[in-house]
């Protein structure tokens, strides 16, 4: 999975928060935070006994937003689904049923279309450690696995990315190959069921991808990467115009790694894509005709972009991790685009460890971030982090 920082943070962020965790069934009490306000502010949330994050958030209004991981559970040694609600008020978990004798089970990302009508996916391994693919459906009253294909031989895959633009028209992505080559994986929902899509690949190294996004049901995004002979990350990006799936020309900033981790959608001719290049964030833009890199700030010399999200075509908020050399610490990283420029927003930490932020989502009047940060100086378990921001 390309979802996560393969290079510039992974040296201070460490492994732990790179295992496939999640939650065990039963819900647990919403815990009250402060009020929400015009600053980028730690929420109070749940904590479930475990270590583990939230990898994805996704909003249908300012009172109702997912947010997805995984949990891994010490007492049965399970990494576990992890699912919370926010109602406007606060968040709670939601019970989430893992994948079919999984001995690990993560979710790494979530799309909302109604309150009754959402969407999460991601990988479940089983015990011969063949990695399938995991499909959950919220129908308003419970999370619900839903069957899913996989690909390759063995059959296997891993999802990292969903958007939903109807009912019976939905899109999963991520990759597929055990043993050989990493390619692309796309699938549909038609509204009955899961199926694989062809979608292209460049050159006979690893391809994934790592979200998707909607404009319409003919212009849908997914953006990911592919790796050289020399095993160099490059930027991938395809586009689907409603009959196939399309590898398009992308940029890269120099012969370093470059990665694009998150995908937003506003009209066809108004795309954003995020990542990193090297040590460095990397925003990059579709105009309608082709993609550019745009300039994009990295604090301290050393940070990454993990999520997106588009209000409108002059706010955008994008999220990840910088490094704090006199903190030595990642801690979390917001910046915004005002419709001329990138800029770093001042965003919360909780504690003196690793903070880091993996996925945004916006509503009218209210966003949220979400990722995890290290306890007890460092040497605690990792646990869930959520932040949010109120007003215009």
């Amino acid at each position: 999975m390309m979802r996560r920082p393969t290079v510039a943070l992974l040296s201070i962020v460490t492994l732990a928060s790179l295992v496939l965790v999640g939650v065990t069934g039963g819900a647990a009490h919403p815990l009250v935070g402060r009020g929400c306000a015009g600053t980028w502010t730690v929420a109070l949330q749940p904590a479930p006994a475990g270590a583990g994050g939230l990898n994805a958030v996704a909003a249908t209004s300012p009172t109702d937003a997912w947010s997805v991981g995984s949990l891994f559970v010490q007492s049965d040694q399970t990494g576990h689904t992890l699912i919370e609600h926010h109602d406007g008020t606060a968040w709670s978990v939601v019970s989430s049923p893992d994948g079919p004798n999984a001995v690990q089970s993560s979710l790494d990302d979530v799309a909302a279309r109604t309150p009754v009508d959402a969407w999460a996916v991601g990988t479940f391994i089983r015990p011969n450690n063949l990695i399938r693919t995991l499909i959950e459906h919220w129908d308003g009253s419970a999370w619900h696995r839903v069957k899913s294909p996989n690909a390759g031989t063995p059959a296997g895959g891993s999802l990292s990315g969903v958007a939903a633009i109807a009912a019976g028209d939905v899109w999963a992505v991520g990759s597929f190959g055990q043993g050989a080559p990493g390619r692309t994986l796309t699938e549909h929902w038609d509204g009955a069921t899961w199926s694989v899509v062809p979608s292209p690949n460049k050159g006979a190294f690893p391809n994934a991808l790592s979200a998707v996004a909607a404009v319409a049901p003919d212009d849908v995004w997914a953006v990911g990467t592919w790796f050289t002979k020399a095993f160099v990350d490059r930027t991938l990006i395809l586009h689907w115009d409603g009959a196939a799936w399309h590898r398009l020309k992308s940029p890269n900033v120099g012969q370093v790694e470059n990665d694009l981790t998150s995908v937003a959608a506003i009209a066809a001719d108004d795309v954003w894509a995020v990542g990193f290049h090297g040590a460095h964030t990397l925003t990059m833009h579709w105009d309608g005709t082709s993609w550019s890199v745009v300039s994009s700030p990295t604090p301290g010399g050393i940070a990454d972009l993990a999520g997106v999200t588009a209000l409108a075509a002059d706010d955008v908020w994008a999220v990840g991790g910088r490094v704090d050399k006199q903190a030595n610490a990642v801690r979390t990283l917001v910046e915004h685009w005002n419709g001329t420029a990138w800029a770093v927003v001042a965003s919360e930490n909780k504690g003196p460890s690793d903070n880091h932020l993996w996925g945004v989502a916006s509503s009218p009047g209210r966003l949220s971030a979400v990722g995890d940060r290290f306890t007890g100086g460092g040497t605690g378990p990792l646990v869930p982090l959520t932040l949010e921001r109120c007003g215009p």
